[in-house]
């Protein structure tokens, strides 16, 4: 086994990648639709695309972040125009989000944008032998458990 001193400098680049990571998360972009959206708002609008309607509670609960939380990131898509609320038929007192037209043009504009921007990465990982794709695989899992943790 492997001592923390001798990981040290993979340690140090992975430090590095989380820290950019939060940096790009704080930079807003315009995915092709003339306005600003930041990463926490387009992934909101991604989740409304890709699972579809859902409600406050559900799409808080799917980005880890409180109801109080999303319900001001909410208000933001909608000042945007690219969510809206409906009631639900079952349940009155009960609001579901949908993506508009505009959010939907915004998605599609994000997965072209990381396509493109992201294509060099995609195609590392995808010509990866089996064994060593087994093991960036672990590796992912892993580490979505280590940040568990600190959810918790």
């Amino acid at each position: 086994m492997r001592s923390l001193k001798e990981m040290k400098t993979e340690f140090a680049h992975l430090g590095d990648t989380l820290n950019k990571f939060i940096a790009i998360s704080k930079k807003p972009m315009d995915f092709g639709v003339g306005i600003l959206i930041n990463p926490s708002e387009i992934h909101a609008v991604a989740k409304l695309c890709d699972h579809g309607p859902m409600s406050l509670t559900e799409l808080a609960d799917r980005a880890f972040v409180s109801k109080g939380a999303m319900s001001q990131l909410v208000a933001r898509l909608e000042k945007k125009g690219l969510v809206y609320r409906e009631t639900a038929p079952d349940n009155q007192s009960k609001q579901i989000l949908h993506p508009t037209e505009l959010g939907k043009k915004a998605q599609n504009g994000h997965i072209e944008f990381h396509m493109d921007h992201d294509r060099e990465f995609f195609s590392y990982v995808a010509s990866m032998p089996n064994g060593e794709y087994a093991v960036f695989r672990e590796l992912c899992r892993q580490m979505n458990r280590w940040m568990d943790n600190y959810l918790k």
